[in-house]
Parts: structure tokens; C-alpha cells; sequence
């Protein structure tokens, strides 16, 4: 690169290029010096603008000439040769022969076998079979969609996408600004399993596209978007065809995501000159399904939210209420822990029922420094299993457990009992107690012990030790400190409270029962009074209207007395049918719902419609109205929310009878009732 440069080099830019850290190239430039000057050459260093070989064109010349007559031998670590081979045999479309492995690896053919049988380990992880034919050569067999979704986890385990990320740098901070793309450097080719120009013009496309339809992706899902797509490109040029069970595609095309997807494969198909078949449309779909923006704070009703997910808000209350009882601490009192987790779960519960893969980057860090709160996430877990019957990864219970970590830290109303032993349990002990007590705020010294009575003394009620001389107790945590408590003995403080099982954790808020009744009492009311409201206010009628309009201008009318107010009632319809009908094609039931000024107390309906209606290309015979106020207290969204998940479930209209029906939502509500209490 020197011998061809006309001009000097930056240690960053010589970094970037070889895909090593500037340090490196730096340690490295001592031996490079050493050769040039052995070779008669000059090197330069020109401080801010980097370093230069010394001469003209014709002794930077000769200067290639020497390189190009050395000979270098790579050594491959046993990783690095089976990941080549990996990506050989993920390339390749016919068998390879094993001598070809040895002359690329420079080893022997005992070491290439070794190396196959490791890399059969792996591809068996992917329900992919390795076939070591004789005379043939070695070759993989496997679904289409199991050979991608290995593929796409060598980029990622392997942190290629961090190339792809720093390429698309410029376009991601300029998404907004359609005239502006990317160009990518020749060094990156993600292993040569996608082709440095397909992204390129993929980038293209989906900058273009996401800048049309005005989609929301973050940075890692508008670079994951475009990996699946480049890499969807060259499976279909090299002749390879994804399929999809009918049934779940056909369930994918009912979604309005499916039309979006179909516009970006069309994009697609024009810039590369290919067919995108349905198959291919609904795993994009899954991908614009996975990387939709489910809530945001600036332009959604909260409130609505919490009508629509009321599943969601009852398996995170369930999650978090798990994590108080075993951590000890009353993590509802943070006002953010419930619908921050809600609006995670969201979106992260639909990407499990859809078997989309979850990738974490903290995930290893999360696990490292936080083991117990991971821990207990994990087990919360399963409460979402049970709930939604799917499996929940690692990486997203490092997720879950950032929302507790952080809720735990915001609470931070706990302390930790410690005993502190020394020699003889007087003098040094009561100085290193005020000490520890000065320097933190959440220890309480429960008690000072001498060394001589510690094999006497009852450890269990504290949760570690701290102790300036060796013990012998092994039941409970302790820590060796210098009795003026140094700054390093902080750091062993610190550090074993990380380590100390949450569950031995002490409340430290002790208005926290005083203020817990006040609130049951404040929340049972609330409760009482929304489940009044309901029943004095549920309507059945039986109508009769021919179109969706119709129907909306009846529904409008119905709750209001006058024209101003059936105006505003429309438009507040109208603007939440704008979110997203609900449409139930189980019961044939449409739900209408939204948060209105026009009405004062909660509102539910019935409508029975005398004659079928076609919306959305799906047949309707009922329709369920829920509306509710638009300053209102949280419980009485809450029963309205149940109400909702009651109608999901089948349980509100079995039957289209009236009486059935008011029955029916007594029973739900009841049910409601003796939960909350």
C-alpha cells in the first residue's frame, strides 16, 4: 500500500484498510521499517499526515518488485481453518475435493478431517448434513432456509456485520435525505458470500424505499434488512428457493406488511433482474413485522395501548410481580418498569410466535456482570413460555433483564446486613463499622463479632461479612479487608454486592406497606367504580346497515345527542380505525374502541347486525363498541383492556342473545374482580 501510495498513509486508514486496529498496524511498522532499511529504502513519518517511503516512481517499482518475490506462509488457527471450510462448502454447488482444503489450509489431511468433523458438529446444530463421498469429494445437504439462517449467524457471531455497519455509516446518519447513499470500499465482501455491489444496490434500494413509505427502522434493522435482502439476491441468482409453509404465508398475505413487502421485492427484482416468488415476500414480511416501531411515545394514546395489549400487561405485571417476590423489593413502585417492559414484549413476543431469530450484543456482557439479575430473568421467563407457548432465548432474557437491572436501580431502596469480625470484636471493629456505614448508604451493621466467637455465631440473617482477618465459614459470602478500609477494599464491597442473591435483599423504604395500602385502597375503588360503569352502561341493539360507513355514522350516533357531538365521536373513530382495524374472523366480530371526550363514563355495546357485512375482505356480523373518556384513571382502562381480551378469547359473545351476552360480561367482570383482590 506504501509502495503504492503517491502520498502519506494515516495508521487508521492502513487499519481500516486490512481490517486490523490502528495499534497494530502501529506495533507492526517497527518490522516494516526494518525491512525497507535493509532493502535500501527510507521511511517517513510526517506527524498529522501519516508516513512515506522515500523515492520516485521507479524505486517504489523495485520496491514491489522485492514484495512480490517474497513468499509468506499463513498459519490458520483450527477456528479460522473451519470457518473457511464452512463458507467453502456454503458457496460451493458441487463436492469438494479434500486436497483442494489442504492446499489452500497448508496442513495435512488428518488436520482437514479433524477440522470436517468439528464443522459437522456445527452444521448438525442447523439440521444440515455433511456427505464425505470417496473419490467425490465433501458437500453439504439442507433446507434453503436452514443453510440462510447459518449463513446469516457466521456474519453476525463473527461481528461482520460491524464491517457492513461501518460501511453504511454515512447512509444511516443521512437516511432522511433521499439524494444521499453509500459506496462501499473493496474490502469488504462479507466472507464473498454476498457480493460487495448486490449490498451496495441493495442499500440503494431500501434507502430509497424506507425514505417512500416513510418506514421507522433503527440502525441495526435497517443494516439487518439489508444483509437478508443482499443475501436473498444471491441465493435466487445461484438457483436456490426458500419455501414456506402454506398456511403460515397464507396468514402473512392478510397483513398489511405483506403489500409493503411486496413493493420492496418488486424494487428488488427490477435493479437485479430476478423473481421474487410469495415464498421469498413472506420472509421479508417477517422481517418488516419483526422491525416495526409497535409504539411510540411522541404519537401514540398510551392508553390505547393498554386496551389492545392487555395480554402483554398482564404477563409483564405477572413477569415483574415473579422478580419482587424473589428479589424482596417492590419494583411497581418505578413508574416506568411496567410499560417500558410491556412495549419491549410487544413487539419481541410476535418475533418468537414467528420463530424470528433474537441477537443480542450485550448479551455475553449482560451475563458476565449482572448473573443474578440474568438469572432471575431467566426464570421469569417462562411465565411468557407458559402465556404464549413459545421458547424464550438467552438473548432476549438479556433484554428482559436490562428492564429489571434498571427498574432495581431506579427502585434502589434495598440494603444489605452485613457483621463485620475482627480480632477481638471491639476497637478496630467499631471503627470499620462507622467507616462502612459512612461510605455506604445501603449497608446496615447488624452486628461486630470477634474472630474467636465466629464459628458460634449465626450468619443467616445477614447477607456477607466483611471481616480483617481469615474466617472459616462457608455458608455466606465474606470479604478480607484492612481495617481503615482502603480504596481497594470499596471496589471488594462493591463487588461482592452484585454477587449477593437478590432474594437476601432488605426493603429499605419503610413507608413502602403504609403507601402500598393507601394505593389498593385508591386502585379497588377504581376498580369498583369502572365495573359499575360498565354494567350500567352496556347497550345491545340490532341494526340494520349496508356498508362500513353506515355503520360507523350508527355507532357515532347512538352515544351522542347532537351533531357537534356525533361529528367529534366519528372523527375520534375514525382516527383509531386508522391504527389498525380488529377484526376477529373466529366470531365474525369487528371491535371498535377508542378514548373520546364525547362520553363521560365507560361505555360498551353490542350491535348485532341483521345483515352481514364485508370489510376488509372479511365477513362481519358483530360488532363490539368499548369506548372510554379521555382523562381517566389507569384501573378503569385496565377492565376495559380485560373486557377486550375476554372478547379475543370467545368468552364475551358465545352466543349473539342479549341476556347471554350481559351474563356473560358479569361473569368476565367478576372473574376480573376476584383476581385484582
Amino acid at each position: 500500500m506504501l509502495a503504492e501510495s503517491k502520498e502519506p498513509l494515516t495508521m487508521s486508514y492502513i487499519g481500516n484498510k486490512l481490517n486490523v486496529s490502528s495499534r497494530t498496524v502501529k506495533r507492526k511498522m517497527t518490522e516494516i521499517e526494518d525491512y525497507l532499511i535493509k532493502h535500501g529504502f527510507k521511511l517517513i513519518t510526517k506527524p498529522g499526515y501519516g508516513v512515506e517511503i522515500e523515492g520516485d516512481l521507479n524505486e517504489k517499482n523495485r520496491l514491489k518488485q522485492l514484495i512480490n518475490e517474497e513468499t509468506f506462509e499463513k498459519k490458520y488457527t483450527p477456528e479460522e481453518r473451519q470457518l473457511y471450510i464452512l463458507i467453502e462448502l456454503l458457496k460451493g454447488k458441487e463436492p469438494i475435493k479434500m486436497y483442494k482444503f489442504k492446499s489452500d489450509l497448508n496442513v495435512t489431511e488428518g488436520t482437514i478431517s479433524f477440522d470436517l468433523d468439528k464443522v459437522e458438529d456445527i452444521l448438525c446444530q442447523y439440521n444440515i448434513r455433511l456427505i464425505r463421498r470417496p473419490g467425490v469429494g465433501v458437500y453439504i445437504e439442507g433446507e434453503e432456509s436452514n443453510l440462510r439462517r447459518l449463513i446469516i449467524n457466521i456474519i453476525y457471531e463473527n461481528n461482520y456485520q460491524n464491517q457492513l455497519l461501518e460501511i453504511l455509516g454515512n447512509a444511516i446518519q443521512n437516511k432522511n435525505i433521499i439524494n444521499k447513499s453509500i459506496r462501499l470500499s473493496t474490502k469488504n465482501k462479507l466472507l464473498n458470500m454476498i457480493d460487495k455491489d448486490t449490498i451496495s444496490e441493495v442499500e440503494k434500494v431500501v434507502h430509497y424505499f424506507e425514505n417512500d413509505k416513510k418506514l421507522v427502522l433503527n440502525d441495526s434493522q435497517y443494516v439487518a434488512l439489508i444483509v437478508h435482502l443482499a443475501l436473498v439476491v444471491e441465493r435466487i441468482k445461484n438457483g436456490d428457493k426458500i419455501y414456506m409453509r402454506e398456511q403460515h404465508l397464507n396468514n402473512l398475505k392478510k397483513k398489511k406488511e405483506f403489500n409493503m413487502a411486496r413493493g420492496l421485492a418488486n424494487e428488488i427484482e427490477n435493479s437485479f433482474g430476478i423473481n421474487m416468488p410469495d415464498d421469498e415476500i413472506g420472509y421479508i414480511t417477517m422481517h418488516l413485522l419483526g422491525s416495526k416501531k409497535y409504539f411510540d411515545y411522541k404519537n401514540s394514546d398510551l392508553n390505547d395501548f393498554l386496551i389492545d395489549n392487555y395480554q402483554i400487561i398482564e404477563t409483564s405485571k405477572a413477569l415483574i410481580e415473579y422478580v419482587q417476590k424473589e428479589s424482596n423489593t417492590y419494583l411497581l413502585q418505578d413508574d416506568k418498569i411496567l410499560v417500558n417492559l410491556a412495549i419491549h414484549l410487544e413487539p419481541a413476543i410476535k418475533r418468537m410466535i414467528m420463530g424470528m431469530e433474537i441477537r443480542n450484543p450485550l448479551l455475553n456482557e449482560i451475563m458476565e456482570n449482572y448473573p443474578q439479575i440474568f438469572n432471575l430473568s431467566k426464570k421469569a421467563s417462562s411465565i411468557i413460555e407458559k402465556e404464549f407457548n413459545v421458547k424464550v432465548p438467552d438473548a432476549e432474557v438479556g433484554y428482559i433483564a436490562l428492564h429489571i437491572g434498571g427498574a432495581l436501580e431506579r427502585v434502589n431502596n434495598y440494603i444489605y446486613k452485613v457483621v463485620v469480625i475482627c480480632p477481638s470484636g471491639i476497637g478496630a471493629s467499631r471503627l470499620l463499622s462507622t467507616k462502612i456505614s459512612n461510605e455506604f448508604f445501603n449497608i446496615e451493621v447488624m452486628d461486630t463479632v470477634s474472630a474467636l466467637e465466629a464459628n458460634k455465631y449465626d450468619f443467616s440473617r445477614c447477607d456477607f461479612i466483611i471481616t480483617t482477618v481469615p474466617i472459616n465459614v462457608k455458608k455466606v459470602h465474606w470479604i478480607l479487608v484492612n481495617p481503615l478500609l482502603l480504596e481497594e477494599d470499596k471496589d471488594k464491597i462493591k463487588t461482592i454486592m452484585t454477587k449477593i442473591p437478590l432474594g437476601n435483599k432488605e426493603i429499605k423504604n419503610e413507608n413502602i406497606e403504609e403507601k402500598g395500602l393507601k394505593q389498593l385502597l385508591t386502585k379497588q375503588i377504581n376498580y369498583s367504580r369502572a365495573i359499575i360503569q360498565v354494567l350500567d352502561n352496556y347497550r345491545y341493539h340490532e341494526v340494520m346497515v349496508n356498508n362500513y360507513k353506515e355503520l360507523i355514522d350508527k355507532i357515532s350516533k347512538t352515544y351522542t345527542a347532537n351533531q357537534s357531538g356525533f361529528n367529534n365521536l366519528k372523527r375520534d373513530i375514525l382516527e383509531r380505525e386508522k391504527l389498525g382495524q380488529v377484526i376477529l374472523e373466529e366470531s365474525n366480530t369487528a371491535i371498535f374502541h377508542c378514548r373520546t371526550k364525547e362520553v363521560e363514563e365507560l361505555q360498551i355495546g353490542i350491535f348485532n347486525l341483521l345483515k352481514p357485512l364485508i370489510i376488509s375482505d372479511k365477513t362481519i356480523k358483530t360488532a363490539a363498541i368499548l369506548l372510554a373518556p379521555k382523562d381517566i384513571d389507569a384501573e378503569y382502562i385496565e377492565v376495559m383492556s380485560y373486557i377486550t381480551q375476554s372478547i379475543f378469547k370467545g368468552e364475551l359473545i358465545k352466543t349473539i342473545e342479549m341476556e347471554e351476552v350481559y351474563r356473560n360480561l358479569n361473569n368476565i367482570l367478576e372473574s376480573f374482580y376476584n383476581n385484582i383482590k
